[in-house]
Protein backbone atom coordinates (compact mmCIF):
# COMPACT_ATOMS: atom_id res chain seq x y z
CA UNK A 1 0.00 0.00 0.00
CA UNK A 2 2.73 2.56 0.64
CA UNK A 3 3.75 2.76 -2.85
CA UNK A 4 0.03 3.37 -4.05
CA UNK A 5 -0.13 6.06 -0.99
CA UNK A 6 2.84 7.44 -2.69
CA UNK A 7 1.78 7.33 -6.11
CA UNK A 8 -1.47 9.27 -5.29
CA UNK A 9 0.43 11.69 -3.33
CA UNK A 10 2.37 12.57 -6.56
CA UNK A 11 -0.96 13.01 -8.52
CA UNK A 12 -2.36 15.59 -6.14
CA UNK A 13 0.92 17.37 -6.44
CA UNK A 14 1.29 17.32 -10.46
CA UNK A 15 -2.41 18.58 -10.28
CA UNK A 16 -1.81 21.08 -8.26
CA UNK A 17 1.07 22.20 -9.60
CA UNK A 18 -0.97 22.00 -13.10
CA UNK A 19 -3.56 23.98 -12.23
CA UNK A 20 -1.01 26.82 -10.74
CA UNK A 21 0.85 26.46 -14.06
CA UNK A 22 -2.33 27.49 -16.07
CA UNK A 23 -3.33 29.88 -13.73
CA UNK A 24 -0.09 31.90 -14.42
CA UNK A 25 0.34 31.53 -18.27
CA UNK A 26 -3.32 32.72 -18.46
CA UNK A 27 -4.59 29.60 -20.31
CA UNK A 28 -6.17 26.69 -19.21
CA UNK A 29 -5.29 24.75 -22.11
CA UNK A 30 -2.80 22.12 -19.59
CA UNK A 31 -5.68 22.16 -17.23
CA UNK A 32 -8.02 20.83 -19.90
CA UNK A 33 -5.35 18.20 -20.68
CA UNK A 34 -5.01 17.08 -17.44
CA UNK A 35 -9.01 16.93 -16.48
CA UNK A 36 -10.01 14.63 -19.66
CA UNK A 37 -6.97 11.92 -19.25
CA UNK A 38 -8.75 9.26 -19.09
CA UNK A 39 -5.39 7.13 -18.94
CA UNK A 40 -4.91 8.94 -15.54
CA UNK A 41 -7.92 8.43 -13.86
CA UNK A 42 -8.02 4.25 -14.69
CA UNK A 43 -4.49 4.57 -13.14
CA UNK A 44 -6.17 6.37 -10.01
CA UNK A 45 -9.37 3.91 -9.89
CA UNK A 46 -6.95 0.91 -9.94
CA UNK A 47 -4.85 1.85 -7.39
CA UNK A 48 -7.61 3.18 -5.08
CA UNK A 49 -8.35 -0.90 -4.61
CA UNK A 50 -9.93 -1.49 -1.11
CA UNK A 51 -7.63 -4.05 0.52
CA UNK A 52 -9.11 -6.48 3.20
CA UNK A 53 -8.22 -8.88 5.76
CA UNK A 54 -10.40 -12.00 7.47
CA UNK A 55 -9.88 -15.78 8.63
CA UNK A 56 -11.87 -18.59 6.97
CA UNK A 57 -12.05 -21.51 8.62
CA UNK A 58 -13.58 -24.96 7.27
CA UNK A 59 -14.03 -28.54 8.79
CA UNK A 60 -14.30 -31.97 6.90
CA UNK A 61 -15.41 -35.13 9.84
CA UNK A 62 -17.40 -38.48 9.43
CA UNK A 63 -18.30 -38.16 13.12
CA UNK A 64 -22.27 -38.05 12.92
CA UNK A 65 -22.32 -36.17 16.35
CA UNK A 66 -24.53 -39.30 17.74
CA UNK A 67 -24.43 -40.29 21.01
CA UNK A 68 -25.15 -43.67 20.65
CA UNK A 69 -22.86 -46.43 22.04
CA UNK A 70 -22.09 -48.11 18.13
CA UNK A 71 -21.12 -44.72 16.99
CA UNK A 72 -19.16 -43.57 20.02
CA UNK A 73 -17.37 -47.16 19.34
CA UNK A 74 -16.97 -46.08 15.81
CA UNK A 75 -15.75 -42.94 15.95
CA UNK A 76 -12.93 -44.91 18.80
CA UNK A 77 -11.87 -46.73 15.52
CA UNK A 78 -12.48 -44.72 12.70
CA UNK A 79 -12.85 -40.80 13.25
CA UNK A 80 -11.27 -38.57 11.10
CA UNK A 81 -12.03 -34.66 11.74
CA UNK A 82 -10.26 -32.13 9.85
CA UNK A 83 -10.77 -28.49 10.90
CA UNK A 84 -8.48 -25.98 8.98
CA UNK A 85 -8.29 -22.00 9.80
CA UNK A 86 -6.50 -19.79 7.42
CA UNK A 87 -6.23 -15.92 6.88
CA UNK A 88 -6.65 -14.31 3.57
CA UNK A 89 -6.40 -10.81 1.67
CA UNK A 90 -8.31 -9.61 -0.97
CA UNK A 91 -8.85 -6.64 -2.99
CA UNK A 92 -11.81 -4.90 -4.14
CA UNK A 93 -12.19 -2.25 -6.71
CA UNK A 94 -13.30 -1.71 -10.60
CA UNK A 95 -12.22 -3.73 -13.54
CA UNK A 96 -10.71 -1.78 -16.62
CA UNK A 97 -9.11 -4.38 -18.54
CA UNK A 98 -12.00 -4.40 -21.28
CA UNK A 99 -14.33 -1.27 -20.24
CA UNK A 100 -13.25 2.58 -20.95
CA UNK A 101 -13.69 5.26 -18.57
CA UNK A 102 -16.21 8.40 -19.66
CA UNK A 103 -15.54 11.37 -18.44
CA UNK A 104 -18.20 14.33 -18.73
CA UNK A 105 -17.44 17.80 -17.96
CA UNK A 106 -20.05 20.64 -17.73
CA UNK A 107 -18.91 23.77 -16.38
CA UNK A 108 -17.06 23.08 -13.34
CA UNK A 109 -18.27 19.61 -12.26
CA UNK A 110 -17.07 16.42 -13.84
CA UNK A 111 -18.99 13.28 -13.82
CA UNK A 112 -16.63 10.05 -14.16
CA UNK A 113 -18.44 6.94 -15.34
CA UNK A 114 -16.99 3.71 -13.78
CA UNK A 115 -17.80 -0.16 -13.36
CA UNK A 116 -19.52 -1.36 -9.79
CA UNK A 117 -16.77 -2.23 -7.64
CA UNK A 118 -16.37 -6.11 -6.78
CA UNK A 119 -14.23 -8.39 -5.73
CA UNK A 120 -11.00 -8.29 -7.74
CA UNK A 121 -8.40 -10.91 -6.04
CA UNK A 122 -8.48 -13.33 -2.79
CA UNK A 123 -5.56 -15.01 -1.68
CA UNK A 124 -5.13 -17.56 1.30
CA UNK A 125 -2.28 -16.80 3.50
CA UNK A 126 -1.14 -20.71 3.51
CA UNK A 127 1.98 -20.01 5.39
CA UNK A 128 0.34 -18.93 8.51
CA UNK A 129 -2.21 -22.21 8.26
CA UNK A 130 -3.46 -23.47 11.14
CA UNK A 131 -5.18 -27.27 11.82
CA UNK A 132 -6.78 -28.96 14.13
CA UNK A 133 -7.53 -32.79 13.67
CA UNK A 134 -9.05 -35.45 15.76
CA UNK A 135 -8.90 -39.31 14.72
CA UNK A 136 -9.75 -42.89 15.29
CA UNK A 137 -7.16 -45.58 16.21
CA UNK A 138 -7.24 -46.77 12.65
CA UNK A 139 -7.48 -43.58 10.78
CA UNK A 140 -5.20 -40.85 10.00
CA UNK A 141 -5.21 -37.01 7.89
CA UNK A 142 -4.00 -37.23 4.40
CA UNK A 143 -2.73 -34.63 2.13
CA UNK A 144 -6.28 -35.23 0.27
CA UNK A 145 -7.93 -34.69 3.12
CA UNK A 146 -5.95 -31.28 3.50
CA UNK A 147 -6.50 -30.47 -0.16
CA UNK A 148 -10.27 -30.96 0.39
CA UNK A 149 -10.25 -28.47 3.22
CA UNK A 150 -8.56 -25.75 1.02
CA UNK A 151 -10.61 -25.73 -1.86
CA UNK A 152 -13.31 -25.48 0.70
CA UNK A 153 -11.81 -22.42 2.80
CA UNK A 154 -11.37 -21.06 -0.73
CA UNK A 155 -14.83 -21.63 -2.43
CA UNK A 156 -16.20 -20.16 1.48
CA UNK A 157 -14.06 -17.22 1.41
CA UNK A 158 -15.19 -16.40 -2.20
CA UNK A 159 -18.92 -16.73 -1.70
CA UNK A 160 -18.80 -14.75 1.26
CA UNK A 161 -16.77 -11.89 -0.27
CA UNK A 162 -18.25 -11.63 -3.56
CA UNK A 163 -21.50 -11.32 -1.80
CA UNK A 164 -20.17 -8.45 0.89
CA UNK A 165 -21.73 -4.97 0.15
CA UNK A 166 -20.40 -3.48 2.94
CA UNK A 167 -17.02 -3.86 1.43
CA UNK A 168 -17.81 -2.78 -2.23
CA UNK A 169 -19.45 0.17 -0.53
CA UNK A 170 -16.27 1.38 0.94
CA UNK A 171 -13.97 0.52 -2.07
CA UNK A 172 -16.43 2.85 -4.43
CA UNK A 173 -16.17 5.66 -1.68
CA UNK A 174 -12.51 5.54 -1.43
CA UNK A 175 -12.24 5.95 -4.82
CA UNK A 176 -14.63 8.64 -5.20
CA UNK A 177 -12.96 10.39 -2.65
CA UNK A 178 -9.18 10.11 -4.08
CA UNK A 179 -10.28 11.54 -7.41
CA UNK A 180 -12.75 14.34 -5.92
CA UNK A 181 -8.62 15.10 -4.32
CA UNK A 182 -7.35 14.81 -7.67
CA UNK A 183 -9.06 17.35 -9.04
CA UNK A 184 -10.09 19.74 -6.28
CA UNK A 185 -6.68 21.65 -6.83
CA UNK A 186 -8.00 22.53 -10.66
CA UNK A 187 -10.95 23.76 -9.53
CA UNK A 188 -13.64 20.63 -10.30
CA UNK A 189 -16.09 18.99 -8.19
CA UNK A 190 -16.67 15.64 -9.20
CA UNK A 191 -19.52 12.57 -9.03
CA UNK A 192 -18.31 9.29 -9.92
CA UNK A 193 -21.29 6.79 -11.16
CA UNK A 194 -20.24 3.51 -11.02
CA UNK A 195 -22.79 1.13 -13.38
CA UNK A 196 -23.16 -2.58 -13.78
CA UNK A 197 -21.19 -4.56 -15.77
CA UNK A 198 -20.04 -8.62 -16.41
CA UNK A 199 -18.80 -10.35 -13.15
CA UNK A 200 -15.82 -11.82 -13.14
CA UNK A 201 -13.70 -14.78 -11.09
CA UNK A 202 -11.26 -12.99 -8.78
CA UNK A 203 -7.90 -13.93 -9.27
CA UNK A 204 -6.38 -16.20 -6.29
Amino acid sequence: MGKYFVFIVLLLAFGAATYFLGKKNGSNQVISTVVQNINMVQQIAELSALSVTGVTTAKLTNNTGSSGMWDKFKNYLSENTLQVTVPYEAKFGVALQDKKVKVDTKDKTIIIYLPLCKLLSLQLQLDKLETMNHTGLFSSTSISDLSMVQKQLYQQALISLSNNQEYKKQAELQISNILKNYYEPLGYQVQCVFENTSSATPKQ
